[in-house]
């Protein structure tokens, strides 16, 4: 691009130098044909042979001039659709750049696409509802352990008790029972 657009100028720079090279060579001929030529009355009397080869001068340096700007020309339509195939190209790089950025910026979890912040949102939410339900179970667990414990507690008192009140009952059936026996011994041996 940048030999292109370096050549275009300079070629623009040379046919302007040219040009005026040209023109003050023509100008300086025409002068020199119009000094050189015999007057007559208000006429100036021009040999047709001058006059044909300045005009060859003069149609050859038309000539060059639009071929020079012919050139010149195709330069410029032959950049100009350069430049519309980088811009094309441009274009095409930017959709691919914001496709990339979009891919980029976007996670694919459970077949859906995220933005990476409603992503990192939603995995944080799932985190805290985790950690919420781990505190209301710990929770749940250290009250129903109190409970458990305290219920164990009382279950074994109250066995404690029960059983304490076994060996009284049982003591006192015996004793009871001695007493009885006793008294039908003493019945018996009164007997």
């Amino acid at each position: 691009m940048k030999s292109q657009s370096s050549t275009l100028i300079l070629s623009i720079v040379l046919l302007m130098n040219f040009s005026s090279v040209a023109q003050n060579s023509l100008q300086e001929k025409y002068d020199g044909i119009i000094e050189s030529t015999e007057t007559y009355e208000q006429y100036k009397v021009i040999p047709r042979t001058t006059i044909d080869d300045f005009w060859m001068e003069v149609s050859d340096t038309l000539k060059l001039n639009k071929g020079v700007i012919n050139d010149l020309q195709i330069k410029r339509q032959d950049q100009e659709a350069f430049i519309k195939k980088l811009e094309a190209d441009i274009l095409n790089l930017q959709s691919n750049l914001d496709s990339s950025l979009n891919q980029n910026d976007s996670i694919n979890f459970v077949g859906i696409s995220f933005s990476k912040v409603g992503y990192h949102l939603m995995v944080w939410l799932i985190i805290a509802v985790l950690a919420a339900f781990g505190v209301i179970a710990y929770l749940m667990f250290a009250r129903s352990n109190r409970v458990t414990s305290r219920v164990k507690k009382d279950h074994d008192e109250l066995i404690a008790e029960f059983d304490a009140h076994k060996d009284k009952a049982r003591e006192a059936q015996v004793k009871l029972k001695r007493e009885l026996q006793t008294a039908l011994n003493t019945i018996n041996e009164r007997r």
